[in-house]
């Protein structure tokens, strides 16, 4: 009788993993071309924002944090957001940086990255941030 009890709690384990419904998820890698190694103890933060006021500061969307685990670039990520708060008026971009071992910023995204359509990936550039 035990093993029955167990299957609606397999099920409730599996939704609480999934995106919810109406959920959108970006994908994509972030990478620099220096052939410097990351830290073990590094973190990938990637962050969808709306830039549409130029005078004004951006507004978060969705954000995600990683830590790398010794992986070196191109470092995968996966971020859900809600769909419903892109307005299609409005700018959106996709930004990253990687924090070393004591949060201190190590690389970022420089350049505009425009948020791409559901289901299409992207790949987001770093730059060294200079100490």
């Amino acid at each position: 009788m035990r093993p029955l009890l167990l299957i609606p709690l397999i099920g409730l384990a599996a939704c609480a993993t999934a995106p919810s419904p109406g959920s959108a998820t970006l994908t994509g890698t972030a990478t620099y071309l220096q052939r410097i190694a990351l830290p073990p103890d590094s973190r990938l933060v990637v962050t969808i924002s709306d830039v549409s006021l130029a005078d004004a500061p951006s507004t978060t969307i969705a954000e995600t944090e990683t830590a790398t685990e010794g992986r070196q670039v191109p470092l995968p990520f996966s971020l859900t957001y809600d769909p419903a708060r892109i307005e299609p008026r409005r700018t959106y971009a996709v930004s990253a940086r990687i924090l070393d071992g004591q949060g201190q910023l190590a690389w970022i995204t420089d350049t505009r990255n425009p948020l791409p359509p559901p289901g299409q990936s992207i790949e987001l550039r770093l730059v060294q941030v200079r100490r």
